[in-house]
């Protein structure tokens, strides 16, 4: 059985690809309604290409819309995403990525190919499993 270390593992092993993503246009009930239906606490927003555009975590909708109040049901998701996003590519190493979320304390961070489309998401949990099985 061959040992990986973090500085051997690409992210492409650990990264979750199925993802549940918004269109640019959804509005934030839409996200929420994702977020909720499939228990997940951040929605990558891509465009009509699959092109990363931002981030909607649960955190940005408790402090731009819930706290304090706007019209949720008018609000666009464009309005309250994450825009400055840290990203990462399929090559980067698992060690690369710890590195990055230690520094910039992050909790995920998309992975995107060169065209910048969103190709998985690298999350904490994700890391958490490193040492299991990567076949």
């Amino acid at each position: 059985m061959t040992k990986f270390t973090s500085a051997d593992v690409k992210v492409s092993k650990v990264m979750t690809k199925d993802l549940i993503t918004a269109p640019i246009d959804s509005k934030v009930e839409e996200v929420v309604k994702k977020m909720v239906d499939y228990d997940v606490e951040c929605v990558p927003v891509v465009d009509a290409e699959g092109v990363l555009r931002g981030l909607v975590t649960f955190r940005d909708i408790v402090m731009k819309v819930v706290y304090p109040p706007a019209k949720t049901r008018e609000s666009k998701v464009e309005k309250i995403m994450s825009k400055s996003l840290v990203t990462c590519n399929i090559n980067s190493t698992v060690l690369d990525v710890v590195k990055i979320m230690k520094n910039k304390h992050l909790r995920r961070i998309p992975v995107v190919d060169a065209k910048n489309k969103l190709v998985g998401l690298v999350t904490d949990f994700d890391l958490a499993l490193l040492g299991w099985d990567f076949q």
